[in-house]
């Protein structure tokens, strides 16, 4: 294949993997994607000196232009999304600045252009939190990223600097580019083996990168959070028609959890079954007005949180001491908000240990509790006050901890103040809406005859739905719903349940999480997506404390997952807990382990005899890159590579034109790394130095020997050191 052609095909093959890289993250949508795609599509037939090439020349100014009006345009996006600004819109300029850039490859600055914009995107695939096919098509980035820039260099030295001897006497002469660049013999097979080998020891080095250097900070030990779709209503103001129809097309896993109670049934049926009537517990409001639930912050409604054997306790929410307990092991994985998700009720939490920064849980209100990033060696427990605006209080992917939650009874005393905040109606409601309620628990006795009354009538009146009619004008929506468009999704009817049980004078909350999960039967685990979001309510008795209160007719089946589908979801399960949540905690397992195997002092072994002391190790690494570092120091200094004597073992001419280089250093004008001979004589010529001819001469000598393998006359040698005084002479 010719070496053109090769470093074209490599160059798109990169663009392409860096861009799968991002793919796979998420982060690109189906309209960008098909843009993309197509500009690289129609760029593979223009090259540089073509009529095409020419005319796109041509256009630059107007090409210019427009690529400065999209950075406009997604600036304004961006800036519009503060203080949370998301990535997308900055990725989405990437792309189109990286396929527009296709278009005018005309020199190597463009190449390195497409190089810098392609590394961009495998940067943002990795910010946003890839999974398991990110993994992929990484490494295939990292094999065409080396043959890339290989090809770019050879291709810069043939354009630049590549010399050929055309017969013994005659001086060497600059190759036409073209006749190189179309030539079959520059690059083969066994330049892309043995590139490939560079590529895998690359890999490597990576891996042993990712593994032992130490991860700094929050950001570092947790990773940084990934935004989700779901960001209304699991935020602080939730407005009715948007959460309930918000994930339903949206597949992305928000959360994994392993639950005993689960994976111990016979079959998997049955775990299908048990998995699909799970409730996990998310935000709790107590406020509503006028089609937003909202909370009121009050001080009587704060969630009590204390320490307890190594657990936190949620104080009132019921026993956690293991009876009538279910216990699950809870991963996140895209969650957007700060909620320390459960299976209802939630009455203690564990946290995993991390070095670097602290996890901990932070009160809320309604028996909520959130997450948060502390301090390292921080009590599990904040002392803080939660606000919505701390951007610390966002669940980072890779989190991981242990809920437990019950259903057992719970009979406690409501204080006054609180039964108050959970009794309160909207002013937005009419008298109708209070008549309704009485009328529907006359007949009830007790507060949960009352639920049982407002439950079936909303299911056996109301109909479920996705396609939400237009609500009457200057009607509050749950009143709307009530009595003049009987139809709605799960948050109408939680919302109709909750105000119609406060009239009737029980106290209630409103709840968003999600309803089920889908089993995974290769990992026995249960994946919760996005389009599980659910909403219902918590009503209080006497007699068993909150309970879960589910007013909407039962949703249609969700359909069961294949075994491929299990099998990649528990590969990114697999990615997710061991590559993602891989954090400083787990590197200090990992180097404790090598220590104990290696018996390099980090744990002391059985037997003594053979033993490095770790300070020692320490001490040698220190030492060995304090004179790597040396070295390289020196080896970059002004002019160092090429202005330092020669070996005594070079040519005549080799150590003539080495000393020339280090005096004319001396003298203020050393040669730089990436100037070529004639480059280099050409610049002392330009600063008027008295021996810029001589140099010029000795250039062309030096060139002879080094690139065309041409003898050089000793006399000639001599004469031109006699004509250099300043620079000595050759014995």
């Amino acid at each position: 294949m010719k070496f053109q052609a090769t470093h074209k095909l490599v160059t798109y093959l990169l663009v392409l993997a860096a861009f799968a890289t991002l793919a796979s993250a998420g982060a690109v949508t189906r309209s960008m994607a098909l843009v993309f795609l197509g500009l690289v599509a129609v760029s593979w037939g223009i090259d540089a000196g073509g009529t095409r090439a020419a005319l796109l020349d041509r256009r630059l100014t107007l090409a210019r232009v427009l690529l400065g009006a999209v950075l406009v345009q997604r600036t304004w996006v961006v800036a519009r999304q503060l203080p949370e600004p998301d990535l997308v819109p900055v990725v989405d300029f990437v792309l189109v600045a990286l396929g527009a850039k296709l278009f005018y490859r005309r020199n190597n600055r463009d190449d390195v252009h497409v190089f810098v914009l392609a590394f961009l995107l495998v940067l943002a695939a990795a910010a946003l939190g890839g999974n398991l096919l990110f993994a992929f098509g990484f490494v295939a980035y990292v094999v065409l990223a080396t043959w890339a820039l290989v090809l770019f260099h050879l291709r810069r030295e043939m354009e630049e600097n590549y010399l050929v001897k055309h017969s013994t006497q005659a001086p060497s002469q600059k190759v036409g580019v073209s006749r190189i660049l179309n030539s079959r013999r520059v690059v083969g097979a066994s330049f892309f083996v043995a590139m490939g080998g560079v590529a895998a020891a690359v890999a490597a080095g990576a891996l042993a990168t990712f593994a032992f250097v130490p991860r700094v900070g929050a950001g570092f030990v947790f990773g940084a959070p990934r935004a989700g779709a779901n960001l209304i209503g699991f935020s602080d103001d939730v407005s009715l028609g948007q959460y309930g129809t918000l994930s339903a097309d949206n597949a992305a896993v928000a959360l994994r959890a392993t639950v005993p109670r689960v994976a111990a049934l016979a079959t998997e049926a049955a775990r299908e079954r048990a998995t699909s009537a799970l409730y996990w517990r998310g935000t709790v409001y107590d406020t509503y007005e006028r089609g937003h639930w909202t909370r009121s912050r009050s001080a009587a409604l704060r969630t009590e949180l204390a320490a307890d054997d190594g657990r936190v306790v949620v104080r009132g929410a019921g026993r956690a001491d293991g009876r009538d307990t279910d216990r699950q092991v809870i991963d996140v994985v895209g969650l957007a908000a700060p909620v320390a998700f459960a299976l209802d009720r939630p009455v203690a939490f564990e946290l995993e240990p991390r070095a670097g920064a602290t996890l901990q849980l932070a009160p809320r209100w309604s028996d909520e509790v959130a997450l948060r990033l502390g301090p390292a060696d921080a009590p599990a427990i904040s002392d803080g006050v939660d606000d919505a605006s701390r951007t610390d209080l966002r669940t980072p992917p890779g989190v991981r901890y242990v809920a437990y939650s019950t259903d057992a009874p719970a009979p406690s005393a409501m204080p006054a103040e609180a039964r108050d905040a959970y009794l309160t109606s909207a002013a937005s409601l009419s008298p109708r809406v209070t008549a309704l309620a009485r009328r529907l628990t006359a007949g009830a006795p007790t507060d949960a005859a009352r639920i049982a009354a407002v439950t079936a009538w909303l299911r056996a009146t109301h109909e479920y739905t996705l396609r939400l009619p237009r609500p009457a004008p200057d009607l509050d929506p749950v009143e709307s719903f009530l009595f003049e468009t009987p139809a709605g999704h799960c948050e109408y009817f939680a919302s109709a349940a909750a105000l119609l049980l406060r009239a009737a004078g029980v106290p209630t909350r409103y709840v968003n999480g999600y309803l089920g999960g889908e089993w995974n039967d290769i990992g026995h685990y249960v994946a919760v997506r996005d389009n599980r979001a659910h909403s219902w309510i918590e009503a209080f008795t006497p007699d068993a404390g909150w309970v879960r209160v589910d007013a909407t007719p039962p949703l249609p089946a969700v359909a069961h997952a294949g075994r491929l589908r299990q099998l990649a979801d528990a590969l990114d399960f697999r990615w997710s807990r061991w590559i993602v949540g891989y954090d400083l905690g787990r590197q200090l397992d990992l180097l404790r382990r090598l220590g104990r195997n290696f018996h390099l002092g980090l744990r002391a072994p059985s037997s003594p005899r053979g033993r490095v002391p770790g300070w020692l190790v320490v001490v040698l690494v220190v030492a060995l890159a304090s004179v790597a570092a040396s070295r390289v120091s020196r080896a970059r200094a002004p002019g160092r590579v090429f202005a330092r004597p020669a070996r005594a073992g070079g040519a005549p001419v080799e150590r003539l034109y080495g000393r020339a280089c280090a005096r004319l250093a001396a003298a203020g004008l050393p040669r730089a790394r990436a100037e070529t001979p004639r480059e280099y004589a050409a610049r002392v010529a330009a600063a008027g130095h008295d021996a810029a001819a001589t140099l010029a001469e000795l250039t062309e000598l030096y060139a002879a020997a080094r690139f065309g393998q041409r003898a050089v006359d000793p006399e000639a040698l001599r004469r031109l050191g006699r004509q250099l005084p300043d620079l000595g002479h050759i014995s």
